[in-house]
Order: C-alpha cells, then structure tokens, then sequence
C-alpha cells in the first residue's frame, strides 16, 4: 500500500482542491455514483465514487458505456468494467486511501489507464515549481525491485516532511544513477548550470554545492536520479555538529549481527550517562547512531572526539575480537570497524532516509531501540517498504531535534580531558 499518512499531509483539507487522472472501475445502481480507480504497484485499487461534476447527458453516456462493457452480473447492485475509461477527478482531500468529495471535472479520453497512478497523482499534486517536471517516468531505477522513476519521485515526496530536516541548510554531496541500479554512478557536488534558478547553492572550499531546501529541488534530483544523499555534520555557517554520529562498519554484509552487537554496548553506555540515542541503518551493510546535540549546543568537533574516542576505546577493548579502530582494511580482519574519525569537519554521512545505490532500493532507515536485534536486516527496510512501515507508527527519529544531549556531554567530556 501507498503510505497514507504521506498522502494524508501531501493532500490535506488545508491544501485542497486538488485534481489528478482516474479511471472508471464501476457504477454504483444504489448510489448513483460512478467507482474511481487508481493503479498501484501494478494492482488496481477503488480510492473512491463520485457522481457530482456531470451533466445529465455525460452521467446518462457514461451508464450507457458501462453498460455495455459490463464483466459481472446483470442483477449486480454495482456494474464492474475493465479499466479503460479516463476522467479528470477533482477532490479536497485524502483520508484512509480514499478521496474526500470527489468530483467530475472532465473526460480524457486520450489517456491510457496505465497511466492513473497513485505515483502520478502525488507527483502532479505536489507543491512544487512548475518547472519541475518527470521525465521519462517509466524509466527503470531499481529493475529487479519493479521501482521507476515516478514511483522513486513519489517516496520522495511522501518521505520529504521527515527527510528535509536533515537536509535544509547543509550542503549536499548527492550519488547519481543515471542508467538505474546497479550501474555506472558518480559523486555530484557542484550545482551544474542546466539547474533551475529555484536550485540554491553555496559555495565551500572552492565547491558551489547544491543546498536542498524545499520540495522543488528534491524533486528536481530526484529527476535526475539522484539517488544518496550525503550531508555534512553542522549547517552552512555553523562550524560546530549538530549531533554526533558513530559509524559502525562490519567487514562484510553478512556481518551486521556485529554491528547490532556493537550498537547494544553503546546503548548500555549511553543510557548509564542519560545520553539519548538514536539508531540507524545505513541501507548498506552496517549502521550508524545519531546523538542529537540540540541547535544552541556550544560543543566543537574537538570536543566531540574526546567523547567519540573514549567510546570506541571502551567497546574496543571489551570485545577485541570483535571490534577495532583501525583504518586499514587489511588490518582489521573479521571485525567491526568503529568509525569515529568520520565525525569531522568536511566528513559526511548518509542522510536519514535516502535510498542507497544498491540492489533492493534499501534506504538508511531510522530503527526503534528494541528493533536493534538478531532479527534485524537491511533489506526489509526499502523504498516500498519504509512508508508501509510509516503508515503504522511514528518515525523512530520524530523528536530527534527536540532532543539535546549537550549538558551531558559536556561534563562528561570536562572529566575526560582532566584524566
């Protein structure tokens, strides 16, 4: 299913109206009403009935029409047909999959019904500069997942509300593929002169970095299949983090059960000091925990890696033969690499909630504490999957930047200088 909470905020009473691209699926003999239909994840779906909009002629042409095309019973108190018949629909809002007050607006009669989509109807629907616009949209970006362009453009879209926190004011490092998943990719930092005047950018140590801060150049990078996400620690202008994060690499993809292991220990240190803590999959084949700092926090980098380092020190030498801080591959064999020299000025990480180039369209999902356990996998977390997952429970991070850790830290990192 689409997420209904995105939809819920991407069509709001508030909002509204709104118009998109349907299909006939039905008449309604009991109600008058004529059954709207939507295609979804190559199913089609009833999102609701409608009879207000249409003159009497066109209500007696479309029943005539639906008549003659029926595929159930003669008797039966709603007329089904197969899809073929497009309307132009116009509707207020969207609650539980289904739209509020629709109402018939035209015929469109050169449409195919391939084309209604719910992916379509947000993507058309959404506040954005008019000149952003998808093209190709049926273009493959993950094949063997059966996710096209559109269908990337709309997670981004619905995912945008909890996504754009960590991304608005920090420059942006994106990796793009043009050619789908898996393919041939490559890092993008400058802002390239075919970008719209909307496109913001800054420039930093000789780089005009894109700055993603509204919904028009998420979705214009969407459009150029933009895929990762990469943002720095602290926003432009700011030279101390926003929060700090440890980077919890296994050697191997078939290894995250180390990096579980790891981010337990942490937690049990964490929560012995009253740090709050947020885990995170990486979408690859490790995870990452997010200390929040709070947007007054007076903490410097330096400062951070006084904290970070007696962190990976502890965990380190409590399991050796699990886990290590050497930076040379070569060196670490079977173990969990724990990253804290990645928490640092010019360093990026993996925004929260971007898709990863790799195959199954996982994203860097945020976790639940208790969801940090052996059962724990990366590929159950993906583009279709994570706004299922949002449709029944909140986001793990949703209070993150209520969240300040700083006084905690910062006497914790007073005692550690002084020993």
């Amino acid at each position: 299913m689409v997420n209904d909470r995105g939809k819920a905020a991407l069509f709001s009473k508030s909002g509204g109206p709104y118009n998109g691209l349907f299909f006939i699926a039905g008449y309604d003999q009991v109600n008058e009403s004529f059954i709207a239909g939507l295609q979804e994840d190559s199913n089609t779906v009833q999102v609701g009935s409608f009879s207000g909009g249409l003159r009497p002629e066109e209500k007696q042409t479309l029943i005539q029409t639906i008549m003659a095309n029926r595929i159930d019973n003669v008797d039966s108190k709603v007329v089904r047909i197969k899809p073929g018949i497009c309307v132009e629909l116009q509707f207020e809002s969207v609650e539980n999959n289904r739209l509020m007050q629709p109402a018939f607006r035209t015929f469109r009669l050169t449409a195919r019904w391939t084309e209604c989509t719910w992916n379509k109807l947000i993507i058309d629907n959404a506040p954005v500069s008019g000149d952003v616009t998808i093209t190709h949209p049926d273009k493959m970006i993950w094949p063997e997942s059966r996710i096209d362009k559109e269908a990337y453009a709309a997670y981004l879209l619905q995912i945008s509300p909890l996504m754009m926190p960590f991304l608005r004011n920090r420059i942006l490092t994106t990796i793009r593929y043009p050619h789908g998943v898996p393919g041939e990719s490559f890092y993008q930092k400058n802002r390239p002169d075919y970008a719209p005047d909307f496109v913001r950018s800054e420039t930093v140590s000789g780089i005009n970095y894109i700055v993603c801060n509204d919904l028009s150049t998420l979705l214009w990078l969407g459009n150029q299949a933009a895929i990762e996400f990469h943002t720095p620690f602290h926003t432009i202008g700011m030279e101390k983090p926003l929060d700090i994060v440890f980077d919890l690499d296994p050697p191997s993809e078939d290894k995250l059960s180390l990096a579980i292991k790891a981010a337990i220990e942490m937690k049990t240190v964490f929560d012995g000091f009253g740090i709050v803590s947020y885990p995170k999959l990486t979408g690859g084949k490790g995870m990452q925990i997010h200390i929040p700092l709070g947007r007054d926090s007076a903490l410097t980098y330096e400062d951070a890696r006084v904290f970070t380092a007696f962190i990976a020190k502890y965990v380190t030498e409590k399991h050796p033969e699990d886990f290590t801080t050497e930076r040379l591959k070569k060196n670490r064999g079977n173990r969990l690499y724990v990253d804290y020299v990645q928490h640092a000025p010019g360093k990026t990480m993996i925004c929260p909630y971007s898709a990863r180039g790799r195959v199954g369209a996982t994203v860097a999902a945020p976790l639940y504490w208790e969801e940090v356990n052996g059962r724990l996998t990366a590929e159950a977390y993906t583009v279709r999957t994570v706004l299922d997952r949002l449709a029944a429970k909140a986001c793990p991070m949703h209070d993150f930047w209520e969240q300040d850790n700083t006084r905690i830290l910062s006497q914790l990192i007073l005692k550690l200088k002084q020993t």
